[in-house]
């Protein structure tokens, strides 16, 4: 993966807003849902990004394709859930910034990093080089509702494991909906 390149801030400023006029609501509560899967040649790699327009810098894809695996997993077998922060260079959308003027502190949206809550699943697969399937799905927001989340992401990965990227889109969808942040 590489992890040299990076974006202007007008371009990544332009693309930002035109993701968040599309998809306002789901980026006023996530930023996106990844799905980082482990190659054999490559290491960890991100596999998808959905929505499929949300755009990420190459130093965003490398942070949460080394963040999306448990330090140690050798002996971690089936599930596991842990969250993980990462630090990032877009803004806050208008609803987030709205949402921080009436919040406590610790509820606040955070401007400058991400949260990130991770679904690893490794099981074994002796069809596949390593004998194991070794996958993370990893959801994206600025908002720290630690139990919201890890529900979210306890709904939305194994439906991704049993029917694959529909069901990752139909979830993007269905945020989409949710009510507006506040």
């Amino acid at each position: 993966m590489a992890c040299g390149m990076q974006y202007e801030d007008n371009d990544l400023l332009t693309e930002e807003t035109d993701f968040q006029a599309k998809w306002s609501r789901f980026s006023d509560w996530l930023h996106c849902i990844c799905v980082v899967t482990f190659d054999l040649e490559l290491g960890q790699a991100m596999e998808s990004v959905y929505p499929p327009d949300v755009k990420l810098t190459d130093q965003e894809k490398c942070n949460i394709c080394y963040l999306a695996f448990p330090d140690s997993n050798s002996g971690c077998m089936g599930d596991t859930q842990f969250h993980v922060r990462l630090r990032s260079r877009t803004l806050l959308t208008k609803q987030q910034l709205s949402y921080n003027e009436d919040s406590v502190p610790t509820l606040r949206a955070d401007s400058t990093h991400y949260w990130g809550f991770v679904y690893f699943r490794q099981v074994k697969d002796p069809s596949l080089p390593r004998g194991y399937f070794q996958k993370s799905i990893i959801l994206l927001t600025r908002l720290p509702f630690i139990n919201l989340f890890y529900k979210v992401i306890q709904l939305i990965a194994p439906k991704h494991f049993e029917e694959g990227e529909r069901s990752l889109e139909a979830a993007c969808h269905d945020i989409n909906r949710w009510p507006v942040l506040g």
